[in-house]
């Protein structure tokens, strides 16, 4: 029996799995190419390869590139939408502004660190990016200014002076500093990390309330 033969009978005795458990399979295969190699490298045969799956059974999962891939951005961009969530505290009558600041920030960042692959893809975009990307980058980053402009409106009447603020502009300002934030922690996660940021926020604030 030749090789190719031989690989073809233990791909077809692989055991059956349900669609959902290969779908998932398959979308990390993808991203793990696009991570290390950007989005050309994930063709349907390599992403076969790379999920240890015969391509029939990649293509009964998605059927063609096109699908796969905005499966793979819907899938990511859930999970960060999730994690943005998750980082806001509790918005309570109790909560203190500087401290609610300082732990969404490290919450978020935290979850940067420990799923790096999901923000990299919606991140770090390349040249090479699809137009759905950005798009799915716009979504994510329409709901953390969301969550801002909240925070930003429950703080007003418990933080001195920031009712005197442009709150939309101090949102936006702090979209960008969140962003580059992420990027940092994503690119030189050694140097940059949460607590650090944490200690740099809770810092600032306090320097503020000195004034």
């Amino acid at each position: 029996m030749s090789a190719d033969a031989a690989h073809g009978s233990r791909r077809s005795r692989q055991p059956r799995m349900p669609l959902e458990v290969r779908r998932e399979q398959v979308l990390d295969a993808a991203l793990k190419l696009i991570i290390e190699a950007g989005y050309p490298a994930a063709t349907m045969e390599a992403v076969a390869r790379e999920a240890e799956l015969a391509k029939p059974r990649v293509y009964s999962a998605y059927p063609g590139r096109g699908p796969l891939l905005r499966a793979l951005l819907e899938r990511e961009e859930r999970r960060v939408v999730t994690a943005l969530a998750e980082a806001m505290p509790a918005l309570t009558e109790e909560s203190d502004f500087d401290e609610t600041l300082t732990a969404a920030a490290v919450n978020l960042l935290r979850a940067v660190a420990a799923h790096p692959a999901s923000w990299r893809l919606l991140m770090l975009p390349a040249d090479d990016t699809p137009r759905e990307v950005r798009e799915h980058v716009s979504a994510g980053r329409s709901f953390a200014l969301q969550q801002l402009r909240a925070l930003l409106a429950w703080g007003q009447a418990r933080r001195p002076g920031l009712d005197q603020l442009d709150l939309e502009l101090a949102a936006r300002a702090l979209l960008a500093v969140g962003e580059q934030a992420v990027r940092l922690v994503l690119t030189e996660p050694e140097e940059f990390t949460p607590e650090r940021y944490g200690k740099f926020a809770r810092g600032l604030l306090d320097a503020l309330s000195a004034r």
